[in-house]
């Protein structure tokens, strides 16, 4: 009897405890589905106001000779100054607020903590400031991988200056020890803010922090963050094979394909951002044991999986609606230009022994640099400084152009003589080897008109007779030879597309490719001026160009870029889409 009365108020527990579970389960169903949507819109709203704000305070912003050169201080420049840092403090402040209403939503609204049930918006505290401009560092690598972190989408490494880091392997070590290192401090951080907000000091929020913050909970939230990112690159390898199955089929549009895919990866980005959110606060804020826990508290439905579907759909369209941000059709024929005159390591660049080897291969535009010297003349050479070619530490204004002729360059397992641009530029034109000439400049400070006159007395009517272009990175330098000749075709030369574009003064733009997308390039089309990409050497960028309607392509391997372009009309989408997927253009 006894024995009877123990086993009905045991079963009478576990009733009630399955009842408290299914209760629980039922209200974590909902949570789910009532919090994905709200969370991606704010996302997809907040990244689509700060890069209107970002491209509007870049179109104030005047260029730096503008700045040096002011007489007064109520200048129209200085007004357009103001308005861009305004434009740019908007945009902090904006950021400062949503990481605050981050926490205030996944701690009081959502998971209904009632240990930060005090916390309160702080906008001036200068503590939260410096957590959160922490927070920006340590989401750039995050915001490259692709992930639609609010205002970190906007700032992204052009490929060249990462080029740098790239070729030595033990620089990208110890850049990728310093990431581990500063994440594992910012993750020891993240409850500072939360603890700010809730009237801590300064120091007691990151002393409380630091301690609250458990090994398990690093743990926890680094395995977390590694399987969203090994599930992000699974399905880009899902989404890659399914274009080269598209790819092969004759009947059906593999531009219509990719761009669908586009669409549907976008949402991805944006169901992995959110995901990676709700992982950084249940596993940085919980004391769970099983990281996994929670997709095995209740079973997920149909609907739910539906609803997910159909969000990450709707937002992914939204998104590249909104940015323009599809393959385009394509009514151009790509340019080959090859950089400095190379084709690969077959000789020094910007030489004549490189020039005589890759105008063999008649690309339809050579590019080469040229510079000013001592005794006003010109010498092809690219760098500002000869050490790295010559060992020598010798700027070239700083010698005589017959002084220059004697200096033998070393690079590639090659070595030659200087050349002036007179001999590069007359065997190019008895070859009938059009040329792209890229005017540098020693300083942005330097009086340009000068320099633009005695160079088009001395080439202006041959480069006009020759169809060659010139372009450069000084505006002011390209405005004054448009003036002075404007049957001479001129281009700026952009490093990042999120500069305003000029309307007046040249004919194309030459822009970094790694920077640039469908909506800049749409841009300049209606402006009626070309676009040139620089500098791709890879093929998976080659072929992303290639269905990007650009006018040319500026590579060190014309001849790689030539059989890519050889079979026009049916282009590998597969290899365009995965390197879009694998570098993201989109800010929002």
């Amino acid at each position: 009897m006894v024995a009877n009365c123990l086993f009905f108020r045991r079963y009478n527990i576990l009733r009630e405890e399955f009842t408290f579970w299914k209760r629980e389960k039922i209200k974590n169903n909902a949570v789910t589905n009532k919090h994905l949507i709200p969370i991606l819109i704010i996302l997809l709203v907040f990244n689509y106001l700060e890069n209107f704000l970002y491209e509007l305070a870049n179109h104030f912003m005047p260029k730096i000779s503008s700045v040096l050169n002011w007489s007064d201080l109520f200048t129209k420049q200085a007004i357009d100054l103001l308005a861009a840092l305004a434009c740019y403090a908007l945009i902090w402040f904006a950021f400062v607020i949503l990481i605050q209403l981050f926490f205030f939503y996944f701690l009081r609204i959502r998971d209904h903590l009632d240990h930060w049930s005090d916390m309160k918006l702080k906008v001036f505290n200068p503590g939260i400031h410096l957590i959160c401009l922490l927070f920006l560092i340590a989401g750039l690598p995050l915001a490259n991988v692709g992930y639609k972190l609010p205002l970190v989408t906007l700032i992204k490494l052009p490929y060249f200056i990462a080029q740098t880091f790239i070729k030595n392997i033990f620089l990208v070590a110890a850049i990728l020890l310093v990431v581990m290192f500063f994440w594992l401090l910012i993750i020891k951080l993240l409850q500072t803010i939360p603890a700010i907000m809730s009237g801590k000091s300064f120091s007691d929020a990151v002393r409380y922090s630091w301690f609250e913050m458990s090994a398990k909970k690093i743990r926890h939230l680094t395995l977390a963050f590694l399987t969203n990112l090994i599930v992000l690159l699974l399905l880009i390898g899902l989404v890659f094979c399914i274009q080269t199955l598209v790819d092969q089929v004759p009947f059906f549009s593999a531009r219509v394909s990719a761009n669908l895919l586009i669409v549907f990866f976008t949402g991805l980005l944006y169901g992995a951002t959110y995901e990676m959110l709700r992982c950084i606060f249940r596993n940085s804020f919980s004391d769970q044991e099983r990281i996994f826990a929670p997709f095995f508290e209740h079973k997920i439905s149909i609907k739910q999986i539906l609803l997910a579907i159909v969000s990450i759909i709707g937002i992914g369209l939204i998104s590249s609606i909104s940015t323009n941000n599809f393959f385009p059709v394509i009514n151009r024929r790509v340019l080959v230009i090859s950089h400095k005159g190379s084709n690969g390591n077959n000789g020094v660049p910007n030489s004549l022994q490189s020039l005589k080897s890759t105008s063999r291969l008649k690309p339809n535009y050579i590019e080469v640099d040229v510079r000013y010297t001592k005794d006003h003349q010109f010498v092809v050479m690219h760098d500002d400084n000869l050490k790295s070619l010559t060992g020598k530490n010798l700027k070239p204004e700083q010698a005589t152009l017959k002084q220059l002729e004697k200096i033998t360059m070393k690079a590639v397992g090659h070595q030659t003589k200087i050349t002036s641009f007179q001999k590069y530029a007359n065997y190019a034109w008895n070859h009938g080897q059009k040329l792209l000439v890229e005017i540098k400049t020693p300083s942005i400070s330097q009086k340009y008109e000068s320099l633009s006159k005695v160079f088009l007395s001395k080439y202006g009517k041959s480069l006009v007779k020759h169809h060659d272009l010139i372009h450069s990175l000084n505006q002011g330098l390209i405005n004054s030879i448009h003036k002075k000749d404007p049957n001479l075709k001129v281009g700026f030369i952009i490093s990042y597309n999120t500069e305003s574009l000029p309307h007046k003064g040249n004919n194309f733009y030459t822009i970094e490719y790694s920077t640039l997308d469908n909506e800049l390039v749409g841009t300049v089309h209606r402006q009626g001026k070309r676009i040139f990409a620089w500098t791709s050497d890879d093929a998976l960028s080659m072929h992303w160009l290639s269905v990007m309607n650009v006018d040319g392509i500026i590579t060190d391997y014309p001849q790689k870029l030539k059989t890519i372009l050889k079979t026009p009309g049916r282009f590998d989408y597969n290899k365009a889409l995965l390197f879009y997927m694998l570098n993201i253009r989109q800010a929002y």
